[in-house]
This record gives C-alpha cells, structure tokens and sequence, in this order.
C-alpha cells in the first residue's frame, strides 16, 4: 500500500511539474493585451529568437498570423526583467507590426509592456503611413 501511495503522489507531481507557471521567465504561452488581442510566444531558442502567432481583435478578421522576434537576457538574472522584440507581417494587408518591450511582474503579476509602430504603405499621405501606440499583454487565464 505505501509501495502503491509513492508512486501515485510521484506520478501526480509529474504531471504538475509539467505545467509552468507563465512569468517572465518562462514566456511560453498565450498572451492577452487590452484589447484583446492575442500573443502565441510558441518557442523561445536557446540564442534568444522568439516564434509564435498573432491573432489581433481588429482590423483582420479573426486570422492569426506568424510572428518572429528575440528574447534578450533570456536565462540570466536581470531582476526579473526580460526585453523582448517581436513583428509580424500581415499578408494580405501590406503592413507590418514591430513591438518593443520589456516583461516585469507588478502587483497583479507578469506583463509584457510594449510599444508598436504600424507601416501602412498604402495610405495617401506619409504622415499616415507610420502610426504608434503602446500595448499591455498579460498571461492569458486557461
């Protein structure tokens, strides 16, 4: 009966172990900002290059686009500060995305708080072409 009560407590603990908690120093996961917008970080390489998607709750129809970008003093002791750079392009729309940020924890846990610039080449006038704003992700509740 012990036998049996060790293996089960150590199979459950697995299980457990498996799970991470998302935080700035395990990004992996779904990210959601203010306006419901959703990051996917898929995988963080071992030099940094951040992979994942982007679905935005504006302007492109529900689809989800690649996204690409780096992690920067990724497995290092910065205080619990991560910098973090990511793009997307949207095909089909002819314009690209580039956020620039940094993941720290406050009091209502891990953020990812960034500033974007928009290209958008199609519009008439350059002062519309480039427009800014800044973007507040956090943990996506599963």
């Amino acid at each position: 009966m012990v036998r049996v009560t060790i293996i089960l407590i150590i199979s459950v603990a697995g299980l457990f172990n498996n799970a991470r908690a998302q935080d700035c120093k395990a990004l992996e996961g779904d990210w959601k900002n203010e306006l419901g917008s959703i990051l996917v970080i898929n995988q963080i390489s071992t030099t940094g290059q951040l992979i994942g998607e982007y679905k935005s709750s504006s302007g492109v129809d529900g689809k989800v686009f690649p996204l690409l970008g780096w992690i920067n003093n990724y497995n290092t002791d910065t205080g619990g500060v991560v910098s973090i750079a990511f793009s997307v392009k949207w095909k089909g729309y002819s314009s690209i995305t580039s956020w620039t940020g940094t993941c720290s924890n406050d009091e209502e846990g891990p953020k990812i708080k960034t500033l974007w610039h928009l290209v958008r080449p199609d519009q008439e006038f350059e002062w519309e072409r480039i427009i800014a704003n800044s973007s507040t992700f956090r943990p996506l509740s599963r």
